[in-house]
């Protein structure tokens, strides 16, 4: 575990305080942690979106999806008959 001292805003700790937040955590220390991990998980998430846009925007990617579609409209055709 990696120790480092941090400056928090204190009107956003009497909020914390306020809203329980440290009830929900076993110290301080744990809801930074967590807090840290809902962050990282959230800028993947962001750039995974935005790698998926720009490889929607990819010419080849673009006609693969295109061949695909071609190479099934028979079978998607076939099932919306039923």
């Amino acid at each position: 575990m990696l120790r480092k001292t941090i400056t928090i805003d204190e009107h956003l700790f009497l909020e914390l305080q306020k809203e329980g937040a440290f009830e929900q955590f076993k110290n301080f220390s744990d809801l930074v942690s967590n807090s840290l991990r809902t962050t990282v998980e959230a800028i993947k998430r962001e750039r995974y979106k935005k790698e998926l846009e720009k490889m929607s925007r990819d010419p080849l990617v673009q006609s693969d999806i295109s061949g695909v579609t071609d190479d099934f409209a028979f079978v998607d055709g076939e099932l919306s008959a039923l």
